[in-house]
């Protein structure tokens, strides 16, 4: 079996919450090894399976490599992108000792996005999309988007590509980012 797990270890099973099949790895004797981790996570990345692991020591190892994976991966798409397109050269990066507002506000520019219309800094390290910058779905599709397709995908790719989480800085959504402090 690849990654070398023996077939009586692994299961797939079909989640209808998810609508996905979903791979669990059952407990070993032991400790998987780091390259075997590696080998499943790559796997997974490659393909649409989510994989799971029984043994809660596992995931959580097995976690933490296919976020660094998943991160390394999503920087590199980014980069690709924004190379493909002559703006990486150009790609606004947060500026040590400055706001994080200014790197936001950069991010939008960059994208040809209204100002503070998309994005929103919730505090000193995370940055988030503003109430209703994301628009709301209708039964035509999404209505009154603070940016277009093209731009929102603009926005992931520089924020994918500027590797936030290394310099310690939150990107994404925030769950009820409405009711914190206005």
């Amino acid at each position: 079996m690849r990654c070398g797990l023996p077939a009586t270890n692994v299961s797939v099973r079909y989640d209808p919450d998810m609508q996905e099949d979903l791979v669990w790895v059952a407990r070993d004797d032991g400790p998987l090894p780091e390259r075997q981790l590696d080998c499943i996570a790559r796997a997974s990345l490659s393909t649409t399976y989510y994989v799971y692991f029984r043994d809660q020591a596992a995931q959580t190892r097995y976690d933490l490599l296919y976020r660094k994976l998943e991160d390394a991966a999503d920087m590199a798409h980014a980069r690709k992108w924004l190379r493909a397109r002559n703006l990486l050269a150009t790609l606004p990066l947060p500026e040590k000792g400055q706001p994080l507002s200014r790197y936001a506000e950069a991010v939008e520019a960059f994208c040809g996005v209204k100002k503070a219309s998309l994005l929103v800094v919730r505090h000193a390290h995370s940055i988030t999309f503003a109430e209703g910058g994301l628009g709301r779905l209708t039964a035509r599709g999404i209505e009154h988007a603070a940016a277009n397709e093209a731009q929102f995908e603009c926005v992931m790719a520089a924020t994918s590509a500027a590797d936030l989480k290394s310099r310690g800085i939150f990107f994404g959504l925030i769950g009820n980012a409405a009711a914190g402090p206005r």
